[in-house]
């Protein structure tokens, strides 16, 4: 009896330390706890819901050219004499570049002036007449100026024939038809002014004297402008390219001699697929960049937008105004112009990745009061790193940028 008792008092002892150890059916029935505020709080990245405006750009391919170009054109030819300048020289607009022989010029440019003396001293000879002495001396200019005159036909027949063989340029032609004119008037004014002297100057006379002297100084101005052709000026003021001229070289009318280019403003030339070309209109700012002149951007204006496509590509021919204070574009670069086809001003802006999809609902988680909350939205225009919202945030939310793939509604977080 005595060893059953100590038996059950061992149990009952065992028991009561065990149910000390283990706080017995307490532990069974513990109280339940949230995992949301027992477990740590998920560290996540909040951006701002902003407002602003937002642009829907497209890269176009353009090609750069100057604004001006034109070539240089002698107005006469001839050797040349001097060259005053280079390829790649910045020249300003009346520079003289090269210089052409003149010598042949300027004996017609003496002989125009030795016509325009004698139609001047004819008719104020025949306005106020002449004496026995004079008379001769008229005669004499008269034979003198018909021996010139018949010398000069010859030598205008001959070149005639040369120049139907080919023989010789129709610039030396020209050359001896304006001495065989010259002479002509001439003698033609030497002979009005005998008959003038020997018979007295009537009216019609002295008219025909005076429209003589106004040929002449005609004839003179003409031969003084021919003359001025063989100092070949730049037509603008650009910088020189592709000139081809050397000293003891031959150059001819209408030939051209080099190209002048005007890289103070350049055009860029692009190819707008139809899809975008209504949303492209002169007047437009764009912005552009150059392959060659990484890191730089350009600002350019839409001056014609073409309203037929091209035949080949069937996109449509834009021309851009393009600034080059710096001189940094050169003609032939190519670049990219970025189009803005669409634009939304003021409003609700957040970054592209912000955005989660459920099916086709679109939503975002923000932060409010240490929870990730989700909030189902409507965007609207998006480009490569916004999109707008219009409907589901307000501005000034903070919405979960980096994180929002491992919250779930309710969570809580804490903003880093």
């Amino acid at each position: 009896m005595r060893k059953f008792l100590v038996g059950l008092m061992i149990v009952v002892a065992v028991t009561v330390v065990g149910l000390l150890l283990t706080r017995g059916p307490a532990h069974e029935t513990g109280v339940t706890v949230e995992p949301a505020t027992q477990g740590p709080r998920l560290a996540v990245e909040v951006v701002e819901v902003t407002r602003g405006d937002l642009r829907e750009t497209v890269a176009i391919n353009v090609t750069f050219a100057p604004e001006s170009t034109v070539p240089v054109i002698p107005k006469t030819g001839g050797t040349v004499t001097q060259v005053l300048a280079a390829t790649g020289d910045r020249v300003r607009k009346g520079q003289t570049l090269f210089l052409i022989d003149d010598t042949p010029l300027q004996l017609q440019v003496k002989q125009a002036e030795a016509a325009y003396e004698m139609a001047c001293a004819n008719l104020a000879q025949a306005q106020k007449g002449a004496s026995a002495e004079e008379l001769k001396q008229i005669e004499s200019a008269v034979a003198q100026a018909r021996a010139s005159y018949n010398n000069v036909a010859a030598e205008y027949a001959r070149m005639a024939e040369l120049y139907q063989r080919e023989m010789i340029s129709r610039q030396q032609l020209d050359a001896i038809a304006l001495q065989k004119e010259i002479a002509a008037s001439n003698l033609t004014a030497a002979e009005a002014r005998l008959t003038a002297v020997q018979k007295g100057a009537t009216k019609e006379q002295l008219d025909m004297l005076e429209a003589q002297v106004k040929q002449a100084k005609s004839a003179l101005e003409l031969a003084r402008l021919q003359l001025s052709y063989t100092r070949v000026t730049a037509p603008i003021t650009g910088v020189l390219a592709q000139f081809a001229v050397e000293e003891g070289s031959m150059v001819a009318p209408s030939a051209p001699a080099g190209v002048i280019i005007d890289d103070r403003k350049m055009k860029a030339h692009a190819l707008v697929p139809e899809s975008y070309v209504n949303a492209v209109k002169p007047g437009d700012p764009i912005l552009l960049e150059a392959k060659a002149v990484p890191g730089t951007s350009f600002t350019g204006t839409v001056t014609a937008v073409a309203p037929l496509a091209d035949q080949t590509t069937r996109q449509f021919p834009v021309e851009i105004a393009v600034a080059n204070p710096s001189n940094l574009l050169k003609a032939g670069m190519t670049g990219t112009a970025y189009l803005t086809i669409n634009e939304n001003r003021n409003q609700l802006l957040i970054p592209v990745g912000t955005v989660l999809y459920d099916g086709e609902q679109t939503y975002v988680y923000v932060v409010e009061g240490g929870y990730a909350v989700r909030r189902n939205i409507t965007t609207g225009l998006t480009t490569g790193e916004s999109v707008v919202v219009t409907a589901g945030l307000d501005e000034g939310m903070r919405v979960i940028s980096r994180g929002q793939h491992q919250v779930k509604n309710g969570m809580a977080v804490e903003v880093r």
